[in-house]
Order: C-alpha cells, then structure tokens, then sequence
C-alpha cells in the first residue's frame, strides 16, 4: 500500500485546535496592504475548513499512460452486461426475495408509510421539466441572447476572473461548489466513446449509435448534436470542464433502504435549474457549453477527485467530500469558457478509507471490498460471479469479457468494488443503497470535536481505526425500525442540506 503524507504542519494542526501563541484573532483576520493583495487573496474562495489543503496531484495514484477512452455501456450500469453473468434466462426470471413495497405499505411498516410515499411521489417532479437533454437541449435549454445578438463583444477576462465569475453565478443559480479543469489530452480519456447504457436485447446484436450515443471530436468550432444518429460532435477548440456539486438530503439519507430513506436522492430534481440557468449564463457571455448527456459519457466523479471537491473512495463508484461525505451529487458542463483549473485536495480521506471498511462491513451483498481482502491495485479484483454467456459484436469487442474489469475504468490504484454481485443483489430485492448511508464522513459537521476528529485524519492515521469504531456508537449510522418516522419531527433548512458550507461573506 501506497504510503501518503499530509500536507498539513504541525502548526496548521495547532492552529486548527486554537492552541497557537498568536491567539485566536491572528487566525480570522487576514491583513491587506493594498488592493491587489486583497484581489491575489483566498476571500473569494469557498470556505472549507483549515485541513482541507489543496495538492497538485490527487491523493489516488494515476497512470494515465494505461487509462484510454472507453463505451459508457461498458458497465454494470448496463442490464447487458449484469445479465451476462447468470445468463440471459435466469436474469430475466429473478425475482425480488423480499417484501415489497406495497406489501409495507399495507403494514404500516416504518419508512413504507402512505406519508412516505407520498412524499416520493411529489420528488419526481422536475426532472427533465425543462426539455429531453438527449436532445439539442443539451447545448442550452434556455436560450438566451448571446453578445452578438446584443451588438457587443463577447466577455472576455482571465481564466482566474472565469473561474471567479462563474463560480458566482452557479452559486446564485443553485449549486453549492464547482471545479473546473482544461481538457487536455488526459482529461480526453475520461470522456466516453459513447454514453449510453445498452439492454439485454443487444447482448448479441449490434447496437445502433442511436443506442450508445457516441461523443466524437470532430474538425469543427461549435458542438453539435445529429437526431438521426444520436452522435455528439465536440468542436476542435479547447475545452474546459465544470464539475458542481448538488449537496442532497443527508438525514433521509440515514433512512436507506426504506421508501423514505430513497428520497434522499433528490439531486437530479435539484439540479435542473442551476444547469439551465448556467448555460444560459454562459451563452449570454459568449461562449458554448454542453451537459454531461449521454449521462454515461462523462463520470462525474473523477472530475470531483481531480478538481479538488472529493478525494478516492473505497467504494470504487463513489468520491468522498469533506464536506458532504459519499452523499454528494456531481453533474458536469463541458465549455469554450477558459476557465482555471482547480487544485485536488488531501483532507486524509483515501487513507482513512483504506484503514475504514465500514461501508464494506454493511454491505448485505459483500461486494466492496472489506479491510485485509485486498490492498490498492492498478488491476481490478475479479468478480466473485463468473459469467456464463459472453457478449458479440463489434461494441462488445473491446469488452474484457472474463470475471473482472470490463465494469470499471482502469488508470487508477485503487480497492475495486465488486459491480456485478451488487447489481445482481440489487436485482433481487426492492432497492439497496445502502452504501450511501453508510460512510463515516457524511454528515457530522457541526460540533468542534467533528473538526478536530477530521483534523486528526488529515494529519496523522494513528487514530484511523478508533475514529472509524467511534462512528456507529454515537448513532450517525442508518436508522432502523420506528426511528425511522422521527424524520417526520425534525426540523431542518430547505432542501434538508447546509446551503452555508462554503459562505465566507454576508457573516456565515
């Protein structure tokens, strides 16, 4: 195992507890000489907290000499390639193993109750309320008037001024954060081949591109997008990326798996206007931008990872935030806006994980992998479930088509999580999930003994395993049985989420 050092001093430490000679005053009252000292400072940063110091390369290991665009169907998140592995007939003859839904429902059950799906039923409006992003809308589903139809030029301002202004206007619109990055010939091999999940019906026939989406560079200025072909063409200019962070409900997410407890995921509700209103932002400056649509074509996280919001997870699906811990949603934008890269961050997060394993230990499918099975790997832990059918055609024809790989991006060192016994799992009963409920970071922010436990891990992982022990034994854990209706009582900020975290200004 890769051995990591913080970046975090003795002093930083201290500071951190309060304990310098300085006082209390010398660590809140920053000093400006002049005007371009106070414009080079950090006071238009987001507010993290003093152990969260940004790095030059991320805290996982990278070779991105062995990482190579790939399909996005390419996964577990296609029915395709789970069905493969107990082959197509027994896959479409499993059955759920437990109760259902409306089975609780009827029994009153916590978390099943009629209050609790009513609720479910009002969290999907929204999504999509704005037009098919499949569509030509990914480029804009508000149009705005662009400076040329205005009779002015476009803005034009450094990548640094860039990053500044749009990370206001995104904050405005409704996110919570952003990181940004240039496309370069790295960040090309995270974006997919093609962006689409594929169903059983093409495990043995050719699927059309209007099935997989493919994202093409192509010798053009301008994105585009073909209806006939369903191809995304990405202009010859230079790209950037936006990675946004929609922060979701972290006490429903302590409900999981219950009817109640799914709500949690309300991102791709609250994301819809902060995306619509920023493309319109950014059309309005000038510029071109696209969503991350095909949804597979463009994974989120790694943007999280590299642009400084989350660091690498045990779970391999998942990027930890310091601030929102495995709960968060990330959505991206592709633009023509020449934005400032952001830093990654080391908080101690990957190295925690790697002493931690309490995500693994409640697995009910025991598909991450727990603490001793294995160390960090360029290679991908082969699935416990071996597939019995093998899938043809030319899509399929750069699929790893063993027991291991083909569900997982390689280039990165890391513990593998086992995709197909979780999907399978998933597969049998009424929904799972309970990874997201599960890590120690979520939530658990407002006390000062938070900020010194997550001091200590940046700095040191001597303590790792008692703070992972702790976790359960002061109740962060998921909830069971009828607490789960206390929900009901609580008393929380809109959208059940801090929209504060990451204020410096109007006194927060």
């Amino acid at each position: 195992m890769s051995i990591f050092h913080s970046t975090v001093t003795r002093r930083d430490f201290m500071k951190g507890l309060g304990l310098t000679a300085t006082g209390a005053a010398a660590l809140v009252s920053p000093s400006f000489h002049d005007l371009d000292e106070l414009t080079a400072s950090d006071s238009s940063k987001p507010k993290r907290a003093w152990w969260v110091k940004e790095i030059d390369e991320p805290t996982v290991e990278i070779d991105w000499s062995i990482m190579k665009r790939g399909h996005g169907g390419h996964s577990t998140q296609s029915a395709a390639v789970v069905a493969r592995y107990p082959g197509l007939d027994a896959y479409n003859d499993m059955n759920k193993t437990e109760k259902s839904d409306i089975d609780r429902l009827k029994d009153n059950e916590p978390g099943y109750q009629l209050r609790d799906s009513a609720l479910s039923g009002g969290n999907n409006i929204g999504r999509g309320a704005l037009g098919d992003t499949a569509s030509d809308l990914k480029f804009g589903q508000v149009k705005a008037k662009t400076p040329e139809q205005l009779g002015v030029p476009k803005w034009t301002g450094s990548p640094e001024e860039a990053t500044k202004m749009l990370r206001a206007a995104m904050m405005f619109y409704g996110s919570s954060a952003i990181a940004t990055s240039e496309i370069n010939e790295h960040h090309q091999k995270l974006i997919g081949l093609t962006g689409e999940n594929q169903g059983t019906g093409y495990m043995h026939k050719e699927p059309p591109t209007t099935s997989t989406k493919p994202l093409v560079f192509y010798d053009k200025p301008n994105f585009s997008f073909d209806s006939k072909t369903g191809i995304s063409y990405l202009p010859n200019v230079p790209l950037y990326g936006i990675t946004w962070l929609q922060p979701q409900n972290p006490e429903l997410n302590r409900l999981r798996p219950t009817t109640l407890g799914r709500l949690a995921q309300t991102r791709y509700r609250l994301r819809e206007v902060p995306r619509a209103c920023t493309q319109a932002f950014v059309m309005g400056l000038g510029y071109e931008s696209m969503l991350d649509e095909p949804y597979r074509g463009i994974p989120s996280n790694a943007g999280a990872v590299l642009g400084g919001l989350a660091e690498n997870a045990r779970h391999s699906i998942m990027a930890i935030s310091p601030e929102v811990g495995a709960f968060g949603g990330y959505f991206d934008l592709l633009t023509t806006l020449p934005v400032e890269p952001t830093k990654p961050i080391n908080a101690g997060i990957w190295r925690f994980c790697q002493s931690c394993g309490f995500c693994a230990d409640k697995c009910p499918s025991e598909s991450i992998t727990k603490v001793g099975e294995a160390e960090p790997s360029w290679e991908v832990r082969p699935s416990k479930t071996n597939p019995v059918d093998k899938l043809t055609g030319e899509y399929w024809s750069t699929l790893r088509q063993d027991a291991g790989g083909e569900f997982h991006k390689m280039g990165r060192k890391t513990l593998w999580t086992d995709m197909p016994t979780c999907q399978l799992y998933v597969r049998s009963v009424a929904t799972c999930n309970v990874c997201w409920g599960n890590c120690v970071f979520n939530g658990a922010n407002g006390a000062m003994i938070h900020n010194v436990v997550k001091g200590t891990v940046s700095a040191t992982s001597l303590f790792n395993g008692f703070f992972a022990a702790m976790y359960p034994n002061f109740g962060y854990g998921v909830k069971e049985g009828a607490p789960i209706e206390d929900w009901w009582d609580l008393v929380l900020p809109s959208y059940g989420f801090d929209s504060t975290m990451y204020t410096t200004h109007m006194g927060y």
